[in-house]
């Protein structure tokens, strides 16, 4: 049994501690095999903030029609999402190359408010199973595997889907594997009040240090975002307004869509552009533990299990994926503890997952051939 610092001393059959895309999938995921189960999601997310990770494929429509079909309903609405019609990217030659939403099987995809999504999501888990599951505006805070004395939450499992800090695993003992010091400095733009952007492409953009990206956003924003090292020079000069805006104009195709649009940051009292934020390929040494003697069992999701380099578009269609198997998983043991061998089942669902995202990471940056600059030579 784990029991987590709260204020309150209540038991549940499943604490996920985490209420973005991993977390929900996965409650929503083991309520539907498990109905009956008792789950306790412990979130401290502010909706109104603005979340980088906007892009959603179009393959995770049956994903989210099979989670509920709330999900796709609230999707609908223009303030959460406008539809990506494609990418287009200068990646092996200085030109654009197109890639055109009409061609995929399942679709056009979605340029996300991020965190008005993540609200859809929890407030889907909210009205599908109300009388099942709760959800906590609460910041983790620690974790034993015993009770004491101070008041706690006490449960047979918890799932950790608190993203790349990975809270309850390292608690646990776990570390993160680090597999390269990616970071993503990003800045939200605004056009003039008069204009309306229509170009609802993601732009893709490769150079000497790193790679670019923008795609619009709800609400006629738009967010661009420079992925670099951080032991490359140009680092420091993102972190900054003049630096990020001058590496900016270095580029071709982004600059121009920014000066042709007539751009400028958005003016946020709340928050200074650009933000800088960990982008690097990581996971987690073990993701999982089912098999501890004293009865504690827990298991990573998403960011927290897995991170991935921001060029895969993977995170949040991944997280859903394994957040589905994993809940369904959980759900199987609480109604027959100890009959499959979780670790090793979770573990091998994990180690096919990194596995291809390894190779398909290396071919794709493996296609940068026009720059030979140590961002470049140590992913080839």
């Amino acid at each position: 049994m784990m029991s987590l610092n709260f204020e309150e001393n209540t038991y549940f059959d499943v604490i996920i501690v985490g209420g973005g895309v991993a977390g929900c999938a996965t409650a929503l995921a083991l309520f539907r095999t498990n109905p009956g189960a008792s789950i306790l999601i412990l979130d401290d997310a502010n909706p109104d903030v603005f979340k980088i990770g906007e892009s959603l494929p179009a393959a995770a429509k049956p994903i989210l029609a099979s989670l509920s079909p709330k999900l796709l309903e609230g999707l609908s609405k223009d303030r959460v999402q406008i539809k990506c019609t494609g990418n287009a990217s200068a990646w092996t030659t200085s030109e654009l190359e197109e890639t055109y939403a009409m061609m995929n099987p399942f679709g056009m995809g979605w340029h996300l408010d991020r965190a008005s999504f993540d609200q859809i999501l929890r407030d889907a888990v909210g009205s599908v199973c109300p009388d099942s599951i709760s959800l906590v505006k609460s910041s983790f805070l620690g974790i034993d595997k015993l009770p004491d004395e101070r008041m706690v939450y006490h449960s047979k499992w918890v799932v950790d889907a608190s993203g790349r800090k990975s809270s309850v695993a390292r608690k646990l003992g776990s570390r993160t594997v680090k597999e390269d010091a990616l970071l993503a400095f990003y800045a939200v733009f605004v056009p003039p009040l008069t204009t309306e952007d229509r170009d609802y492409r993601t732009l893709i953009e490769a150079s000497e240090s790193g790679w670019w990206y923008s795609s619009p956003l709800p609400n006629n924003r738009r967010v661009i975002a420079y992925h670099t090292d951080d032991t490359d020079p140009t680092s420091r000069d993102a972190r900054k307004h003049d630096g990020f805006m001058n590496l900016l104009h270095t580029t071709k195709h982004i600059s121009r869509l920014i000066t042709e649009g007539d751009y400028d940051i958005l003016f946020d009292p709340d928050t200074r552009y650009p933000i800088c934020t960990a982008a690097g390929s990581s996971r987690l040494e073990p993701p999982c533990n089912t098999t501890d003697p004293e009865g504690a069992k827990w298991v990573a999701v998403g960011d927290a299990a897995m991170a991935f380099d921001p060029l895969s578009s993977q995170g949040m269609i991944t997280a859903m994926r394994v957040g589905c198997a994993v809940g369904a998983a959980i759900a199987q043991d609480i109604l027959a503890p100890g009959s499959k061998d979780l670790t090793a089942g979770i573990g091998e669902i994990y180690s096919q997952v990194w596995s291809k995202y390894v190779k398909e990471k290396r071919y794709f940056y493996g296609q940068g051939k026009r720059f030979d600059g140590e961002f470049w030579r140590v992913r080839k």
